[in-house]
């Protein structure tokens, strides 16, 4: 039988807002595909290969914890780089996205990252704190999320979602999060597979598509869920 293997990335460090929500609705997800799959927690203390498993997920976590983290994927940074090129599935969410960039400026400190894309972060005075209604070309739908953070980033492309309504990733901008080939990052915080039933099930065919195994379409409750979720964010 073939397997998904899902490495959960910094489990016990990048979980602040219940990401692991995300992980165990991908677990569902492909379960329901008739698909064994498997979660591997790995952490600092773990050595990591990007190059075995099929998804690659990371959440959000303290500055503290978010500076551990970068200091332990450094060391990876050329891997991670190639696993992406070569079209492994990433999913960042919250302030893990920023450790795709070439820094962050933090008390005037600039802590360096993966620079792996062209962008760099910036904390601030204030306070970014609400919720987002997003639309995404990938599965022709608005998404629903929600954001916590100071900080802002300057990402100018492979945008993952256009900004209808809530904070971009600065002030100028109308988009929000990092879409290149089969990574997915975005400040959107908690279960946002879990809300938004439509984006998840649009990688998990993904794939899917990589290992030539036909998704099926199924109805199910999270479906429901969202189109309640929508009602209410929109009204």
């Amino acid at each position: 039988m073939e397997k998904i293997y899902i490495a959960h990335l910094y489990y016990d460090l990048m979980n602040l807002y219940g990401e692991s929500g995300n992980v165990l609705a991908l677990e569902k997800a492909f379960n329901d595909q008739d698909m064994y799959t498997e979660i591997i927690n790995l952490s600092i203390k773990d050595r990591i290969d990007f190059e075995d498993y099929d998804i690659y997920y990371m959440g959000s976590g303290s500055i503290e914890n978010q500076n551990l983290v970068i200091e332990d994927l450094l060391k990876y940074r050329d891997k991670i780089k190639h696993a992406i090129k070569n079209g492994k599935h990433f999913i960042f969410t919250g302030n893990s996205y920023e450790i795709l960039g070439k820094y962050i400026l933090r008390n005037n400190e600039k802590i360096e990252t993966l620079d792996i894309f062209d962008f760099y972060t910036k904390e601030t005075e204030d306070s970014i704190i609400g919720d987002q209604i997003m639309f995404s070309n990938l599965i022709n739908d608005n998404i629903i999320g929600f954001q916590n953070r100071n900080t802002i980033l300057n990402n100018k492309g492979n945008h993952l979602f256009e900004v209808i309504k809530g904070f971009a990733d600065n002030k100028k901008s109308k988009h929000e999060g990092l879409h290149y080939k089969n990574l997915y990052a975005t400040y959107n915080l908690g279960p946002l597979l879990i809300r938004n039933p439509k984006i998840k099930n649009f990688i998990v065919k993904e794939v899917l598509d990589k290992k030539d195994i036909l998704y099926k379409e199924i109805d199910t409750i999270d479906d429901k869920a969202y189109n309640e979720y929508i009602k209410n964010f929109i009204s």
